[in-house]
């Protein structure tokens, strides 16, 4: 029998209910522990797939028999769990963002390279076959000299709400969007210009714009909102193009092909990000987890280096400011 990967899950909400669920489909590896704050959360993902449950992460970690671990916990509370992972030994897929600031993000990078681990982060639209396929299209020997990008990503109040101040519009949603632009236009931002809006009283920022400059001197536009209502089909709406001095390229996820529709209106739903499909979870997701545990298993390189991942950490430190501030700002590495 070919070897499996025992992995665990720390953090079990949202994503980490999924992560769990995938790993526990998956035929290379054997979801072993889960952990969350809150026991009866715990208990009963542990009952749902068969692994031990856990309320304290570095139980968790203390397994011998554990090799990997997804962290999915809030990003403000990446470090702790980081650190405890790294220093036990273990390989991490970390949810993005790396960390909720900068200086945050490069402690964990340095654990990391002190313990000697593997390290992974979550970014899912490196598996998005329609960011992918944008990102070859914009090969220099077809694209030229990019002139200028553009990106959108606009989801739903009840979002805001939902993550209130354990995250931000720019640490849960625009860190997707950096770490993109970045990647496809082969070039880091330089410096940013940011404006935002607070009015719906959600504990979050009702909308961010800005515009950024790259270090190859291309520009670019970037398009936060989490103000549209509830009622938005799918609940996002997201966007990205590039132009470059012999062609260009674009994508629009806000069309995911599938509807519904009812005396009272038309919805839809997810056909890309994690869709359940014949009783298991599919999509990008789950091909961010596949990739994980089969590239650990062979020893080969992650799809995306984790110093890269950290290149968008103080990219969005510097939104923060300026949309603090009102004054452009350089970024800072």
């Amino acid at each position: 029998m070919s070897r499996t990967l025992k992995t665990g899950v720390i953090g079990l909400g949202f994503f980490g209910s999924r992560h769990a669920r995938i790993y526990t489909d998956h035929p290379a590896a054997e979801l072993i522990a889960v952990c969350d704050s809150d026991p009866g959360r715990a208990a009963l993902v542990a009952g749902e797939t068969g692994a031990r449950g856990f309320d304290d992460l570095h139980a968790l970690l203390a397994l011998p028999e554990l090799e990997a671990v997804s962290i999915c916990l809030p990003d403000r509370l990446h470090e702790e769990a980081a650190l405890a992972a790294a220093a036990a030994g273990k390989t991490i897929l970390l949810e993005k963002p790396l960390a909720h600031d900068a200086a945050t993000a490069l402690r964990i990078v340095k654990a990391v390279e002190k313990n000697g681990v593997r390290f992974m982060v979550g970014h899912i639209l490196r598996f998005d076959p329609r960011y992918v396929q944008t990102f070859h299209a914009a090969a220099p020997e077809k694209l030229g000299t990019p002139v200028h990008l553009r990106a959108k990503r606009n989801g739903i109040r009840a979002t805001a709400k939902r993550l209130g101040a354990s995250s931000s519009i720019l640490f849960y949603m625009g860190v997707h969007d950096i770490d993109a632009m970045q990647w496809i236009a082969r070039s880091r931002i330089s410096r940013v210009y940011a404006q935002k809006v607070e009015l719906l009283g959600t504990g979050n920022e009702d909308a961010l714009y800005a515009v950024v400059n790259f270090e190859n001197g291309a520009i670019g536009n970037i398009d936060y909102s989490w103000a549209w209502p509830d009622g938005l089909m799918n609940g996002f709406r997201s966007t990205l193009e590039i132009v470059g001095t012999k062609s260009a390229a674009y994508l629009d996820c806000t069309d995911q092909g599938f509807y519904v529709v009812e005396e009272d209106g038309t919805s839809g739903g997810d056909t890309h990000l994690w869709p359940e499909i014949n009783g298991r979870i599919a999509g990008d997701l789950a091909d961010e987890l596949d990739h994980f545990v089969k590239a650990t298993l062979s020893g080969k390189p992650y799809v995306q280096h984790y110093r890269e991942a950290l290149d968008a950490i103080p990219v969005l430190d510097a939104l923060a400011r300026s949309a603090q501030t009102g004054v452009p700002v350089e970024v800072v590495r």
